[in-house]
């Protein structure tokens, strides 16, 4: 019997090779790229499932309300609060701290001398590098390849590497024992070499170096809330008992600190395994996914493959009445009607069957340039393996299968055999709605992902072409030297002076940090006459006089700063040297409006006090500068104080430079970097490229986005071009009607794709508002967005209209150029 259903399904496939084609490509397509979404979607829903003892694995957040503006929540707590969980809570079982090395060392450069002699050096500042307890080893799955996870991280200047690593340093020599010398004074010993960190996990880092390095210091500190602190539970403790003991903790440790500065603060227990997807909280210790972007790819997903089988079901619900016939004789010849259901059913499952083979062998072919093109490893041939993928296309297969099946298999299955036979078999009203309304869901769904993919592309088009607030295409950013002494100051002075010599070299200034990420440092300021409950949050940036010109950032209010205007931020002396010179720091307009000046002018001469470290310090405020981006656009302004410390406190040189002749300039500022600064690697970048970083998950979201969308709208073209070859012949006995009484070919010819245009505006008026909605929420995830107009809706129509029409318009004109006497007289 199933012999005879497959000759009998072969036989039907063959005979309608057409539509054969169009049922399989579109399913097939669909299948794929619903595949294709389910990987990436698993592989950012699998981020960290890899820990040991993951549903008890928490970080510690820390809410802190630091003034008039309400609580801010920070993935960062501070450095006393895992050794103090351990030893009050019973209920954590280990604790390990984390500390990003640029907070407590700041940037340097890592050099090592082989056994030849020769001197291997790189400044390590685009490495993730973290100080961590050697505990980080039991909670998190680092797998040591070298060295002893029980003492890697035991000894104070010990740190493993990664494999990458360490190869570069060491080349195919054993790290292990070897010696690494961190700004040309300070020597750290190389305990472990660990195999690269998977991709799926929030933790980035490639060296580790040991927290017992810090000192005994951090066992007692509660004012440095720049840790992340990282606790396992009990198995079956419900982290609600813990989170329960958190005021008492608070008021042990923070107490008199609290009171002393005016603040309040709440902790809490965060799994770890939500971190990714559902964590947006200040300092956090890597760029996060965001949930409501794999909700939409989710629906893309469940939108491409419910269009792949509405054509299906569409196209075989049109077909199945010109089988009335077959069914009629079978039932006839004594044929049961269940035979007649499962035939039916078996040959759509065949179909869904053959197109899903299809979809494995493209995903097959599309391992490498998927994964390239969305920049991670998410298909592999171990994939196939998987029960859970398994399991999907065997759903779809069956489901497809049902759905398209069911029609046939059920109504013609049911038909009376006399009626048949006597040809008063006629489509049912019933039919042809169920086609409408698909038809209608076809249509609902393209204008939703033709308006979303306009939106996102007019968002993400007004993120790359707004006005960043500085000059981004004409700096060279360099890598500041970091193995220096007490004169790097004056050399410093010296070195720029010289850039300056060559005409391409505009400005040379010196920054902690360049604009494109987070700014990590940030405190507590208020004006001089309020109360420390009306502190406001301010990022702190050291810059020098030539910022401002470097940047061609504008001036509001008051003045740059001079060379006089420097002055020592140590903790040693936190006061002034004389009380008739304040500090001098220069603001943004961002932060004169949160610090509550009526205006830029009004803030120009007047007092801030700002916490750098755990004094206070009161400043005179000598500039107003506007607003930049100091991070994507999908981020406010940060409200910013400037500083112009004494010391050195630089990670970067800018560079402006001239674009007529970038590539000598470049080499030119090269060789004077080497000459002044031999010991230091000349490791550069462009600004414009390292700002637009920050749009690569945006970028690749909406790669993404508009490739699926886009093979969603050519399925369903597909499907209507075969529906329109089944209208055009169903009516061309009308059409020729229409002409023998009068109807001119141009009034033909535009009848079949009239019916369609109507369904087109039925399904806007479902799917725009639908899309408004979306679109709304989806924006609402940026700071500076696009406004949306009603040509986002518009155009989407009207490109549903266009591609409706010229999906039918080649039947219509075979069937409108047909000769009326020839088709009637065979009629």
């Amino acid at each position: 019997m199933i012999r005879n259903y497959f000759k009998l399904a072969w036989r039907n496939l063959i005979k309608n090779k057409g539509y054969s084609l169009i049922n399989i490509g579109g399913l097939a397509i669909g299948i794929t790229a619903y595949l294709l979404i389910i990987q990436y979607v698993n592989f950012e829903s699998s981020y960290d499932q890899h820990q040991p003892h993951i549903d008890d694995l928490y970080r510690v957040t820390l809410s802190t309300n630091l003034g008039s503006k309400g609580f801010v929540d920070a993935a960062a707590t501070h450095p006393a609060v895992g050794s103090a969980m351990k030893r009050d809570f019973p209920e954590v079982d280990n604790y390990a701290r984390l500390v990003n090395k640029e907070i407590m060392m700041g940037s340097f450069v890592l050099s090592y001398t082989n056994e030849q002699g020769d001197l291997v050096k790189s400044n390590v500042s685009n490495d993730m590098i973290y100080i961590a307890d050697s505990t980080a080893l039991d909670l998190f799955k680092i797998n040591l390849v070298k060295g002893n996870p029980k003492t890697a991280l035991k000894e104070q200047r010990s740190m493993i590497l990664s494999t990458k690593v360490a190869e570069r340093f060491f080349g195919d020599q054993d790290p292990i024992n070897k010696t690494l010398v961190a700004n040309g004074n300070i020597q750290v010993k190389v305990t472990g070499v660990f195999e690269e960190l998977p991709e799926n996990t929030h933790l980035k880092f490639n060296m580790l170096i040991s927290f017992s390095t810090l000192g005994p210091w951090t066992e007692t500190t509660w004012n440095w809330p720049e840790f992340y602190n990282y606790v396992r539970l009990k198995p079956g403790t419900d982290p609600a008992i813990v989170e329960a003991k958190f005021p008492a903790f608070i008021d042990k440790y923070l107490s008199e600190s609290m009171q002393e500065h005016s603040f309040e603060a709440k902790m809490g227990l965060q799994p770890v395994k939500d971190i990714h997807l559902k964590s947006h909280l200040s300092n956090e210790i890597s760029v996060n996914s965001n949930e409501k972007t794999l909700n939409f790819l989710w629906l893309i997903a469940v939108f491409v493959i419910l269009i792949a089988l509405m054509n299906f079901i569409n196209l075989s619900t049109a077909k199945s009445t010109e089988r009335a016939m077959e069914v009629g004789l079978k039932k006839v010849v004594g044929i049961k009607r269940s035979a007649l259901i499962v035939q039916f059913l078996f040959e759509s499952v065949i179909i869904n069957l053959i197109a899903a083979v299809i979809a494995v062998i493209i995903i097959s072919m599309l391992i490498s340039p998927f994964n390239e093109f969305v920049g991670l490893h998410i298909l592999s041939t171990d994939m196939w393996l998987k029960p859970q993928i398994w399991a999907h296309i065997i759903v779809l297969i069956f489901l497809g299968g049902l759905l398209a099946g069911i029609y046939p298999a059920f109504v013609l299955s049911g038909f009376k055999p006399i009626q048949v036979l006597k040809g008063k078999f006629h489509q049912s009203t019933k039919g042809t709605l169920i086609r409408k309304a698909l038809v209608v869901a076809q249509f609902t769904i393209s204008i939703a992902l033709i308006a979303g993919t306009f939106i996102m592309y007019s968002q993400f088009s007004y993120m790359q072409n707004q006005d960043l607030g500085f000059d981004s295409k004409h700096n060279l950013i360099i890598n500041a030297p970091m193995v220096v002494d007490s004169t790097v100051n004056d050399k410093m002075e010296v070195f720029k002076a010289e850039l300056l010599r060559n005409p391409n070299v505009n400005v040379v200034a010196a920054t902690a940090d360049v604009p494109g990420k987070k700014n990590p440092w940030y405190n507590t300021t208020r004006q001089v006459h309020e109360q420390r409950e009306a502190n406001v949050i301010c990022n702190q940036f050291s810059i020098d006089q030539d910022f401002m010109d470097a940047y061609k950032i504008k001036l509001l209010a008051g003045r740059n700063f001079r060379l006089e205007d420097h002055s020592y931020y140590g903790f040693r002396n936190p006061n002034p040297p004389s009380a008739n010179k304040p500090y001098r720091v220069m603001l943004n307009r961002a932060a004169v409006k949160l610090l509550g000046f009526l205006s830029v002018e009004d803030a120009v001469n007047k007092n801030i006090i700002f916490q750098l470290g755990p004094q206070d310090r009161t400043a005179e405020v000598i500039g107003v500068m506007e607003n930049y981006h100091q991070q994507s656009l999908q981020n406010d302004y940060d409200p910013t104080l400037f500083l112009y410390p004494t010391y050195y406190n630089t990670s970067y040189l800018t560079v402006n430079i001239n674009t007529s002749n970038i590539e000598s300039t470049v080499k030119h500022i090269g060789e004077k970097y080497e000459a002044f600064f031999p010991m230091d690697p000349y490791e550069y970048f462009f600004l414009d490229e390292h700002f637009n970083r920050q749009y690569k998950a945006d970028r690749k979201f909406g790669q993404l986005f508009f490739l699926f969308a886009g093979l969603a709208i050519f399925i369903a073209a597909l499907g209507l071009f075969g529906l329109g070859s089944y209208m055009a012949m169903r009516r061309t006995k009308e059409l020729c009607v229409r002409k023998v009484l009068g109807a001119n070919i141009l009034h033909v010819l535009l009848l079949i794709p009239k019916s369609l245009v109507v369904l087109v505006f039925v399904s806007g008026v479902i799917a725009l508002p639908i899309t408004y909605f979306m679109a709304s929420e989806w924006l609402s995830n940026y700071a500076f967005r696009v406004d949306i107009n009603p040509w986002m809706f518009i155009v989407p129509l009207i490109v549903v209209v266009i591609v409706a029409a010229l999906s039918v318009l080649p039947e219509s004109i075979k069937v409108a150029l047909v000769k009326p006497a020839n088709y009637l007289r065979n009629e």
